[in-house]
């Protein structure tokens, strides 16, 4: 059961309230505006305001307002929900709805939904799924979907639908369907189909009727 060691609200520093995290850990509810909650193992700490750090729990789900800051490290499965940015490093598989601004690194797998700017980088299995502006580089695989912009680089698979301009580098084999332009090079394979135009130097191009299996 997750403890808690914060603050009495008459004591806070702040002169204005500080946002309230609703957090679950291993499965037990709590609330969160200052202090810390210990898991099993690993810890949640507010460490500043709207600021929110997760290091070392085996679950974690962080759910904010629509605004504050969240970092998880070494966790295992970690969600962020209705927050303005949320990063994720060497976690086991990770999730975030909603974020304005999302950075995943080292981690084993990510689902992104309905984000602004994503990066992840050095990920086995990333799908992500609605959002602004992409970078996914030294992926395994990855899966993108309703993106405006979208950089691919050095990932061994990679597929996108439905987005804006799509740039490839270094990438094994790429699948782009229905998308804007497609740039790049230096990849093995890229097919396409029902994109707006493709350029990719120093690559094997398949122009594909139809959709992509």
């Amino acid at each position: 059961m997750a403890l808690v060691e914060a603050k009495p609200a008459g004591e806070s520093s702040n002169s204005t309230v500080s946002q309230l995290f609703l957090v679950v850990i291993d499965g037990v509810e709590s609330t969160i505006r200052e202090g810390t909650l210990h898991g099993n193992i690993g810890t949640v700490t507010v460490t500043g305001p709207g600021q929110l750090s997760a290091q070392g729990l085996r679950s974690v789900l962080v759910r904010g307002d629509g605004g504050g800051s969240v970092r998880f490290t070494l966790c295992g499965d970690a969600a962020a929900e209705a927050v303005d940015s949320a990063s994720f490093d060497r976690c086991g598989s990770v999730r975030v709805d909603g974020a304005r601004e999302v950075s995943v690194s080292r981690c084993h797998a990510a689902e992104v939904e309905r984000a602004g700017r994503v990066s992840v980088e050095r990920c086995r299995e990333a799908r992500l799924r609605g959002g602004g502006g992409l970078r996914a580089a030294r992926c395994r695989r990855a899966e993108v979907e309703s993106f405006g912009g979208v950089h691919l680089a050095r990932c061994k698979a990679a597929r996108a639908d439905w987005c804006g301009a799509v740039e490839v580098e270094l990438c094994r084999e790429v699948d782009v369907s229905r998308c804007g332009a497609v740039t790049g090079e230096r990849c093995r394979f890229v097919n396409a189909a029902g994109c707006g135009s493709v350029a990719v130097a120093d690559a094997e191009v398949n122009m594909v009727d139809g959709e992509l299996l």
